[in-house]
């Protein structure tokens, strides 16, 4: 087994009690990248028309690092026509479908962030019993861990990233942004 990630050569870990070995380094490369590429995907926040290779490209070029910049694409038109294979027809659909996930409901927005064991039904009993990103923010690992299908692992989890400053900033970012932080019962 490595010990080093191949990427930015930090140590990788395996927590105790399971079974994947991951990078500990928060500015990973390709940490950053995957996190955006799952951010965007159909089954997280569902950004039609950023796909895997364009989510690199505009992580390579300098577009994108965090999830809020995915929002500010908009600010960038002149440069984004410029890139390879990309033209204003190609803005004018991403920046459609990017305005148009704002409205996604908060539970694509709590399986997007990423969060470790997170998956997209537990995002969405914890946004059910919630309703907010505010509520889940504030929640106690004891109040996460009482919901049903929610065990220890993922309460812990949850109450770990909304303790790091970095991503209560994003949130802030992408309350800013106007993205939809309140889950709607469909």
């Amino acid at each position: 087994m490595i010990k080093n990630c191949p990427c930015c050569g930090e140590a990788i870990v395996r927590k105790e009690m399971e079974a994947d070995w991951y990078c500990v380094n928060n500015m990973c490369p390709d940490r950053l990248i995957n996190g955006l590429i799952h951010f965007a995907s159909r089954e997280a926040y569902n950004i039609d028309s950023l796909g895997d290779k364009l989510v690199i490209q505009l992580y390579n070029e300098g577009f994108i690092k965090t999830i809020a910049d995915i929002f500010r694409l908009d600010e960038a038109e002149s440069d984004l026509i410029g890139m390879e294979r990309f033209g204003k027809k190609s803005y004018d659909n991403l920046i459609a479908a990017i305005e148009e996930s704002k409205h996604n409901n908060l539970d694509k927005l709590l399986f997007g962030l990423g969060i470790r064991h997170v998956g997209s039904k537990t995002a969405k009993l914890i946004c059910q019993q919630f309703k907010s990103i505010d509520a889940i923010m504030a929640a106690s690992y004891e109040e996460l861990a009482a919901i049903n299908n929610v065990g220890e692992a993922i309460a812990m989890a949850v109450v770990e990233y909304f303790k790091d400053e970095d991503n209560l900033s994003l949130i802030n970012e992408l309350k800013e942004l106007g993205l939809n932080t309140n889950f709607i019962e469909s």
